[in-house]
């Protein structure tokens, strides 16, 4: 059974870039998109993935406290793994505190995104 995953990044390009590395793994399954936090949540919902790759960038934006973002992810069971363009300690802290197994530099997810996945996982 592939493990299923939602993507959420507020441009389409990087949603798209991020669904071709994905894809290119017969164990992933994407199986939504979403452009903001509010889609996110309710695509999780409906959807139930296992995991959620979300840009930081989305979290900020939406503006939420670290402990309504973790609720909202436990309450679901979906795994949040946060992406970014900028993997500075202070952006890591950040991530971590939003409940993120981990931060992954954007320009690392064609080699690092799936073994992250899977190892999360695991």
């Amino acid at each position: 059974m592939p493990i299923t995953v939602l993507l959420a990044d507020d441009t389409e390009f990087m949603r798209k870039a991020i669904r071709r590395v994905l894809e290119s793994e017969p164990e992933i399954e994407v199986v939504g998109e979403a452009a903001d936090f509010h889609q996110t949540i309710k695509l999780m919902a409906a959807l139930r993935p296992q995991v959620v790759v979300m840009d930081l960038g989305i979290l900020r934006a939406f503006g939420a406290g670290p402990s309504a973002v973790r609720s909202s992810f436990s309450e679901s069971a979906s795994r949040l793994l946060l992406i970014s363009i900028w993997d500075d300690e202070d952006s890591k802290a950040l991530a971590a505190f939003y409940g993120s197994v981990t931060l992954l530099d954007k320009r690392s997810l064609g080699t690092e995104l799936i073994p992250t996945i899977k190892r999360e996982l695991a």
